[in-house]
């Protein structure tokens, strides 16, 4: 019996990508980004990136688990995505959404920790995050409706230390949303021929024919809004260039590889290393 429950616990942490945790850190930087763009962090500021670093991956482990969910049937049919669990009939659907609730228990644990504002806002974006694996059905644009979600925690974590939201901070947000739309692109390219014959939508397909030009782009917007984002705390532009030359290195670097056809991924991983250095950058302006 007990071989049995683990097997089952093992099926169902696979199922929510924790084998996997890129996504995690990608949904947990931007969080990190909100709260350390405060100028006068409180004391609690390091219990408060626990809390979210906790969060974002319980959080990101059920988006995982409803998109599997609705999913299923495609993703029989997609290389990529055939072996996972509810695609293999490896789980059962009642084990999936107690699942599913159990996480999302955990998280709401982890929220009311938190005041009033944050967790309205936090609550705001759930139907977003229950819906999203719809839109690959009816849109050619799910990376938009995915920025939007997993760059939430940046208003989030920024009502962690403030009471209401700044123009800098709006900026930080639209800059994580295009970052986000260009890395989860790339990823979609991996499954670009089976997605357009089980009729899946992304903006992979969209952008197929010329996609290099338009990524890169997307790139530069993502860091002239962080740019804009780094101005607005008062910095000089020459300071807020040498702050951000690493990451729009970063970003030319990805753009060099998606030349690549077999670095989809890899560039997918690096996304989480940007996270790391934005998140760096935007510790480091309190101190200039």
């Amino acid at each position: 019996m007990f071989r049995k429950l683990k097997k089952k616990i093992n099926i169902l942490l696979v199922l929510g990508r924790y084998n996997y945790p890129t996504g995690a850190f990608l949904l947990m930087w931007p969080c990190f980004w909100g709260v350390l763009y405060n100028p006068n962090l409180n004391g609690n500021y390091t219990h408060t990136l626990f809390l979210l670093f906790i969060g974002s991956f319980v959080m990101r482990g059920a988006g995982c688990c409803i998109n599997d969910f609705f999913d299923k049937d495609f993703d029989k049919k997609i290389t990529r995505t055939k072996n996972r669990p509810l695609a293999k009939n490896l789980i059962s659907h009642f084990d999936v959404l107690c699942f599913i609730v159990f996480q999302l228990i955990l998280g709401f644990i982890i929220l009311i920790n938190f005041n009033a504002k944050v967790i309205f806002f936090s609550l705001l974006i759930f139907p977003l995050v229950i819906i999203y694996p719809l839109f690959k059905r009816v849109t050619y644009f799910p990376q938009i409706i995915l920025g939007l979600v997993f760059n939430w925690g940046i208003l989030v974590g920024f009502l962690t230390q403030n009471n209401q939201l700044s123009l800098g901070i709006i900026y930080l947000y639209l800059s994580g949303i295009f970052l986000t739309i260009a890395y989860d692109t790339i990823y979609a390219f991996q499954d670009l021929s089976d997605d357009k014959l089980v009729g899946v939508k992304s903006l992979a397909i969209y952008l197929e024919k010329k996609p290099q030009v338009i990524i890169f782009l997307i790139f530069c917007i993502s860091f002239i809004f962080l740019n804009l984002s780094i101005l607005e705390r008062k910095h000089t532009f020459f300071e807020t260039i040498i702050l951000t030359l690493i990451v729009f290195l970063c970003y030319t670097l990805q753009y060099l590889n998606f030349k690549n056809k077999k670095s989809y991924k890899s560039i997918f991983d690096f996304s989480v290393y940007v996270g790391a250095i934005i998140t760096a950058i935007i510790f480091l302006q309190n101190y200039l």
